[in-house]
């Protein structure tokens, strides 16, 4: 009898852990999971659609159900900078993504979806997924890859430490690994690359959880009010992508590429924000883009004389495009009632270093524009040396501009096409 038992507690002993490891294999879940009434989350995020991956903290709580009962009214605020919007977002039970939300969160409701829910492409309260198959689905890029669980980690973030589940993929030189502590409605640590098919990978999206809790009343972090950008009249229009846009297909004066631009509003103030998203595209084939692209947006008057350079205006030597699009928006410093845009890519190259200018061009884009709403319009710069034209491309406004802007970037090549603009 005593040999009977002995056998009995040894087999106990060799069977539970492998019994309990499984439970914990099998444990389910989904974005949104466990989600209730007062949860409150802090993230500092990242997405390549949003000024190519610039940091962007989002803090959002559940305020409470919908009348309906089929999604949460969540308090959402994003600290952009300088820059604070606060809204409302309605999220869904099914998956978490935004069902609506108020117009001044619209952008930054699309950063969250495309980070913080970007899971629910793969688990759904429908289609809850465990952490002991194989794989939970396919990424959507050409030859997608298999996204599913790779392992155990514990891992320290802003919010704590915490045990953690790993999904992830490999493509091309990189992991993508995306950190999940089921006990969490969202994840804890995230790092999703862009599918390049050569060069170094980008991150697509990053996202670190900094707090999270639950609170019947509004957390402190989320007591702030909506800021305006400064000197910005409160009648402007929000740029809308969808409804009120411009969209048009140039290629560069030099040849060099083509560049496909939308902006937003059709019709803007002067000194009202406007949004310019661009694609750099290969002339035989438009589908494919340009990577590691420098450049920089100018306004001119209707002499060419040089307004403002968004580089400038950022602190940097240049704008950059690592994959091929970049999205901007800034106060439009222009005329009416025709404003001057102009796109000059500079070259290509690491963001740093000194750019290849083989393919530099510049695409000019006339925006009809409305006066201002009494805020002052854009003057025109000093140029230097007592002159009233910037000297023209390549070599000698290169040199100028990167002493304007204080990097002494000299550039070595020459391109005579980027010479029928005077900035």
């Amino acid at each position: 009898m005593r040999k009977y038992y002995a056998f009995v507690f040894f087999a106990f002993l060799l069977i539970a852990p492998m019994a309990l490891q499984s439970v914990q294999a099998a444990d389910s879940w989904y974005p949104g999971k466990g989600l209730k009434q007062g949860d409150y989350f802090s993230y500092n995020v990242c997405w390549t659609d949003w000024h190519n991956c610039a940091p962007l903290q989002m803090n959002f709580w559940v305020k409470n159900e919908t009348s309906d009962g089929s999604g949460w009214n969540v308090v959402f605020v994003a600290i952009d900078g300088s820059i604070v919007q606060k809204g409302i977002m309605t999220i869904g039970k099914i998956t978490p993504d935004p069902t609506s939300f108020d117009s001044n969160i619209s952008a930054y409701s699309a950063v969250y979806r495309s980070t913080v829910s970007w899971l629910d492409s793969f688990a759904t309260r429908d289609s809850p997924k465990t952490f002991d198959v194989p794989a939970w689905g396919r990424t959507g890029s050409v030859g997608g890859q298999s996204v599913g669980p790779v392992g155990q980690d514990k891992i320290t973030v802003g919010a704590g430490t915490f045990d953690t589940q790993v999904i992830g993929w490999h493509k091309g030189n990189v992991d993508n690994k995306i950190w999940i502590d089921t006990a969490i409605a969202f994840p804890v640590k995230a790092i999703v690359y862009v599918d390049v098919t050569t060069g170094t990978s980008p991150p697509d999206y990053t996202l670190e959880l900094l707090q999270t809790g639950n609170s019947q009343t509004e957390p402190s972090f989320l007591q702030v009010s909506s800021t305006t950008t400064a000197g910005v009249s409160s009648q402007c229009d929000a740029p809308n992508m969808e409804n009120d846009s411009i969209h048009s297909t140039t290629t560069t004066d030099s040849s060099s590429m083509i560049i496909e631009y939308r902006y937003s509003p059709s019709n803007p103030h002067n000194g009202c924000p406007i949004e310019l998203r661009l694609s750099f595209e290969k002339n035989f084939d438009p589908n494919q883009k340009y990577g590691n692209v420098q450049y920089d947006i100018f306004t001119v008057d209707d002499k060419g004389v040089k307004i403002s350079s968004l580089a400038k205006d950022k602190g940097r030597p240049s704008l950059f495009a690592p994959v091929g699009d970049d999205d901007n928006t800034f106060v439009l410093k222009g005329t009416t009632p025709l404003s001057h845009i102009v796109v000059a890519v500079l070259g290509t190259a690491t963001e740093g270093s000194l750019p290849d200018t083989s393919l530099s061009g510049i695409v000019p884009i006339d925006v009809k524009t409305q006066e201002s709403f009494g805020s002052t319009t854009g003057t025109t710069e000093t140029p230097m040396n007592n002159t009233n034209v910037i000297p023209e491309f390549p070599l000698s406004s290169l040199m100028i501009m990167a002493i304007v802007l204080g990097f002494g970037v000299l550039f070595v090549r020459i391109n005579p096409n980027l010479s029928n603009i005077k900035l």
